[in-house]
């Protein structure tokens, strides 16, 4: 008994350091649970097929009872992938080891001697909890009747129909509903079942001698429900004035009755509603990939994304105001409603890997710095830009993670001042702003295979490609030129660098051209140098 215990306890160890076993469990519930997922998208369309068409062959063996054997071999099959999907499904839902080691590691931890009985016993009590859900006694009862001694059970086939409710995300909302909603439908079946009990037995008691078609309590049991449920088949009808006003009565309770069920699931779904949507908006957002993800739709989040949504770029828009979503989609841009400074929306939405750019710009320091903080701790090489409301703040941005922080109150009060002072070159540089003129303010990445890499600003031949070269952007970190130069950030800028400055890796190109010459200059970095 030793013996077999420690190999328990080193099996147990080794599933509890073993990636790729880890790797494997994760792959299936991504397979079976996970809802954004495409593996689980195909493997759903899968799982549908087969059961409509094994309710099909049901239906078909009806009327042709000897069956065929392609439909015998599709039966089978479908019977061995229910099966397995059961089973990973039942062991996914809890770890076996990790109970065994929790166990075994309490009772050394409190010097006491470990129960193998007693760990067991939890093992299967978690299993048998996964069992005993609605869902997984749907699938038990459609698999059960496939083998050849329980055909009697074949009628029991049909509940591979409610199997659906796994492969649809609305019918899963309805099963959510029904979940939250137990305690007023069961107080409304309750309701319900008193007055068919009631409306039955004054029926029976009234007709049973005078209505040839109710010899039975069945029989009353039966027109109570039809008559509550509103339908009146007219198959079985009162004959007796009391059973006249029985009816009567149980027509009027059964109309509240629905109208109070309806009231329920109406009001329910309606609060699901978002949560459907939201689901679909971050499934078709889970395809898109090196996105800018922007926080606040408001004034300066629209023009924002306006402008990058016109250059091409792909944004993706998080608001707490459903009407500004709304709005957004209206202009072809996709946003979604919800918290940005939640790391459970933001890890869902990529930021980790997807996100190329997180855009702060709601009306508020705190939101701000509170979403920079979270996007931070998500990803560290994540570049994030944010609005400054108050400029006394500004501190605080860089503290939590942002890049860069702007404010959106100081520009517009610089520019208001230029336009006392300088009028003119205001109207040409809101021009340019705007791209009224066409002419645009770009900025040219330098990678380590760039074209332009260890070259001078001569050999770029900007005049000649209609560039003007307004600065370079570079690290502090690389050896700084004898030039006129201003610092930004952890970086410096040199402007109107001279023909010979060499260009290096990681610099900043800021560039100012129309916009089919600025492409082709672009173009051109990209490449890389011949050998």
């Amino acid at each position: 008994m030793n013996y077999f215990l420690t190999l328990l306890i080193r099996f147990a160890y080794f599933l509890d350091s073993s990636k790729k076993y880890h790797r494997v469990k994760n792959f299936i519930r991504m397979l079976l649970e996970q809802q954004n997922s495409k593996l689980k998208f195909y493997f759903d369309i899968l799982m549908v097929t087969l059961v409509i068409c094994s309710v099909l062959v049901l239906l078909y063996e009806v009327k042709h009872p000897d069956g065929h054997p392609y439909l015998e071999m599709f039966v089978q099959f479908s019977l061995i992938v229910f099966v397995i999907e059961y089973l990973l499904r039942l062991w996914i839902y809890s770890n076996n080891h990790e109970i065994f080691l929790k166990e075994y590691e309490h009772a050394i931890d409190n010097h006491i001697p470990f129960s193998m009985i007693k760990t067991s016993y939890r093992i299967i009590r978690k299993k048998i909890e996964y069992m005993l859900t609605p869902l997984a006694i749907i699938d038990l009862m459609a698999i059960i009747p496939s083998y050849r001694p329980l055909r009697f059970l074949r009628i029991f086939l049909l509940f591979r129909i409610f199997k659906l409710f796994r492969y649809a995300r609305s019918m899963n909302t309805f099963t959510t509903i029904i979940s939250e909603k137990k305690f007023e439908l069961l107080t409304l079946a309750t309701f319900a079942g008193f007055i068919i009990f009631a409306g039955s037995s004054a029926i029976y008691i009234f007709e049973t001698h005078d209505n040839p078609k109710i010899n039975n309590l069945y029989d009353a049991v039966y027109w109570a429900v039809v008559t509550m449920g509103t339908v009146g088949y007219g198959d079985i009808v009162p004959v007796t004035h009391e059973g006249m006003a029985v009816a009567m009565v149980l027509i009027v309770l059964g109309i509240a009755t629905l109208a109070f069920l309806t009231s329920i699931i109406v009001s329910s779904f309606q609060s699901k509603i978002l949560e459907l949507k939201e689901s679909r908006v971050l499934s078709d957002i889970a395809n898109i990939d090196n996105f800018i993800l922007i926080c606040g739709y408001g004034r300066v989040g629209e023009v924002i994304a306006k402008m990058l949504h016109d250059d091409g770029y792909k944004i993706v828009i998080i608001d707490t105001d459903a009407q500004k979503i709304k709005l957004a989609a209206q202009r072809g841009i996709t946003g979604i409603v919800g918290d940005a400074s939640k790391s459970k929306l933001l890890g869902e939405l990529g930021v980790e890997k997807k996100v190329s750019k997180i855009i702060c710009v709601t009306n508020s320091d705190e939101m701000n710095i509170f979403i920079t903080l979270t996007a931070r701790s998500l990803s560290k090489n994540i570049e994030i830009i944010a609005r400054v409301i108050k400029n006394s703040h500004k501190k605080k941005y860089f503290l939590a993670g942002a890049n860069f922080a702007f404010s959106a109150d100081e520009t517009i009060g610089l520019m208001g001042s230029q336009y006392i002072d300088q009028p003119i070159s205001y109207a040409a540089l809101d021009e340019m702003l705007t791209e009224n003129t066409g002419v645009l303010f770009e900025s040219i990445q330098i990678h380590e295979n760039s074209f332009y890499l260890h070259k001078d600003i001569a050999s770029l031949e900007l005049e000649e490609r209609k560039i003007l070269l307004f600065g370079i952007v570079r690290q502090e970190n690389k050896v700084p030129l004898p030039l006129q130069s201003y610092p930004i950030e952890d970086k410096t800028f040199y402007f109107n660098p001279p023909l010979d400055f060499i260009i290096e890796a990681e610099d900043v190109l800021i560039i100012m051209g129309r916009k089919h010459h600025i492409t082709n200059i672009r173009k051109q970095s990209d490449k890389r140098p011949p050998k």
